[in-house]
């Protein structure tokens, strides 16, 4: 449970699996999380210049490590984030940033990935605790070991889905540390509207920058489809009556969206470029 050490990826994974991993790719294999009593996973990508100088750089936090930089790992398909990130450092190294992923716990995903408990289904309660550990535990870690832009403008976090929705909840709860968010295949069906009420309760930071998006696909089930594309619309909403001005919220509705990897991994780069703050 001491193990804090970030180990060049073929160090840490199987040698025997075959593996899609593209740059400089470390890996925590057991990183400590006091507030679930328990360990996990910790994917950190660095830029093709990290060690060319003394650069600064963002900081990209990530849901489902599992799924962000390696097929080998992954529950389906990767996002190939590392892919992406190199190419656009390659045409424009001002986009080059830090990775950072966290594995979720499997079975304790939704769990994790919810601050309320749904009832009916007999999930969440624990996102309380994975938040704080995101913002008192790894970003003072991360701060502490590597170049990275500290202020909570040059620091993101996103994901999809479960992930995209705490990635929400983070930047709520934590303004002053994270400043960007990435909401892919945004959900909140699960809640009861829980998020709504939250961000109609808090001071919402006018710094903030937000990306969601959902796909007209997203299930077989169209009732669910269209019902999902309002939640997002709804969020939206409600965030710039909030405070948040039309131009810092983006939603993205993408017609033969799916909720899969395929689809989060197209829009990737865009999400990105919007989110990336100048100088």
């Amino acid at each position: 449970m001491n193990n804090r050490t970030a180990l060049p990826w073929k160090e840490v994974l199987e040698a025997d699996a075959m593996h899609t991993i593209s740059g400089d790719v470390r890996v925590i294999e057991a990183f400590p999380i006091p507030e679930l009593q328990t360990e996990r996973r910790v994917w950190i990508y660095l830029p093709r210049s990290y060690n060319e100088g003394n650069r600064h750089y963002p900081v990209l936090f990530m849901h489902d490590g599992q799924n962000m930089f390696d097929q080998a790992t992954s529950w389906g398909s990767e996002w190939g984030i590392d892919e992406t990130l190199e190419q656009m450092g390659l045409e424009d190294p001002s986009l080059e940033t830090i990775v950072v992923a966290v594995d979720h716990g499997g079975d304790q995903r939704n769990h994790e990935y919810n601050f309320v408990i749904n009832e009916e289904y007999g999930f969440g309660g624990k996102g309380e605790a994975h938040v704080a550990f995101l913002a008192e535990t790894l970003k003072p870690y991360i701060d502490g070991r590597f170049r990275t832009r500290r202020e909570s403008r040059f620091t993101m976090i996103g994901g999809s889905s479960f992930g995209a929705y705490m990635s929400l909840y983070t930047a709520i709860r934590y303004p002053d540390r994270f400043g960007r968010v990435a909401g892919i295949s945004f959900v909140m069906w699960q809640d009861n509207g829980a998020i709504i009420e939250l961000i109609r309760s808090s001071i919402i930071s006018r710094d903030l920058r937000i990306y969601l998006s959902i796909g007209g696909q997203e299930t077989d089930n169209p009732e669910f489809n269209r019902i999902a594309k309002e939640h997002v619309a709804l969020v939206r909403q409600t965030l710039i009556e909030a405070g948040m001005s039309e131009n810092q919220v983006r939603f993205d509705f993408v017609p033969d969206g799916t909720h899969h990897e395929s689809t989060w991994s197209s829009l990737f780069a865009d999400a990105y470029r919007y989110l990336l703050p100048g100088e």
